[in-house]
């Protein structure tokens, strides 16, 4: 099944309750650690549900340098993206511990700056974990979670370097609007 597809069919499947939702939110996430990157992630909750349903996409490109040289060596590049699925704990609170899963698509391109070769890697990966979502005022929100799938594994090798990954975690730091 193609990507638009699938897109199409979870908007199909989704659309009855999207209308009917209580709260939609449309978030973009903060970036600590990389390079640079996008993180976004929408959501939605049926009226009087402790259920959030959503879809996040992230990804990030770092670059990785000879520690002796400095010379750039590679430039690698992650990508995660799918649906979630969050339990809210108290959902009628302005904030609300929760737990949740997600299945996401998680790629790797390794690029060698020194000789062009390039490796990638794939896999479908489901990820558990939860966090705290608060309400700021009437529209807008904020969400601090971590999930993790300690048995995804990826990995990538040029000439210049190698990655596995064993294991991987999703933090989301997001500040957002909600309807």
């Amino acid at each position: 099944m193609s990507r638009r597809a699938l897109l199409w069919l979870v908007i199909l499947l989704l659309g009855p309750p999207f209308l009917r939702a209580q709260e939609f939110r449309v978030g973009a996430g903060v970036f600590l650690l990389a390079e640079r990157g996008q993180d976004f992630q929408i959501s939605f909750r049926p009226a009087a549900s402790p259920w959030q349903v959503g879809f996040r996409h992230v990804q990030w490109r770092d670059r990785f340098n000879d520690p002796f040289t400095g010379r750039r060596l590679t430039e690698t590049t992650e990508t995660r993206s799918g649906p979630l699925l969050a339990y809210l704990f108290s959902p009628q609170s302005p904030g609300s511990w929760y737990l949740g899963g997600a299945v996401f698509r998680w790629s790797k391109r390794e690029e060698s700056l020194v000789t062009g070769e390039v490796s990638r890697d794939a896999t479908t990966a489901p990820f558990i974990g939860g966090g705290y979502t608060r309400t700021l005022g009437r529209h807008a929100y904020f969400n601090l979670g971590i999930y993790l799938s300690p048995g995804a594994n990826i990995s990538t090798k040029t000439s210049v370097s190698s990655e596995d990954d064993s294991g991987a975690f999703d933090i989301q730091i997001q500040l957002g609007a909600r309807f």
